[in-house]
């Protein structure tokens, strides 16, 4: 895995994502998103900053070629097991996923107030 486009696909594969899934999370078309995993187009800073928050990883590794200095650990078949979400997951509704794929990219401020709108909710 040595590019972008391969690590994006690699990713959503694991993670058991259709392109529409994280296209509909990213606010994209699902044809600028399979661009990303084609190479035809590269995503921008702040998008690559939400795909890595989707993914649990970081913008360094979706960017840097590891594979020259970390050859042996991307080769391990356990290295990215971390980043698929459970089978779980699947069973939720399409809304269900939805919402919890935007609760990921939400920065940590956000999800404070998602909490504190949640709890008010339950106090009314």
């Amino acid at each position: 895995m040595s590019d972008l486009p391969e690590k994006l696909k690699y990713y959503r594969k694991k993670s058991r994502l259709t392109q529409q899934q994280v296209a509909d999370v990213l606010n994209v078309t699902r044809s600028t998103y399979s661009y990303y995993e084609t190479g035809k187009t590269r995503p921008k800073l702040f998008t690559l900053q939400m795909l890595a928050r989707l993914y649990n990883t970081n913008v360094d590794l979706l960017l840097d070629d590891y594979e020259r200095n970390n050859n042996e650990v991307l080769s391990s078949p356990n290295y990215f097991e971390g980043y698929k979400f459970s089978d779980r997951f699947n069973q939720l509704s399409d809304f269900e996923q939805s919402v919890l794929l935007r609760i990921r990219l939400m920065t940590i401020e956000e999800k404070k107030k998602l909490i504190e709108y949640l709890d008010k909710s339950n106090h009314d």
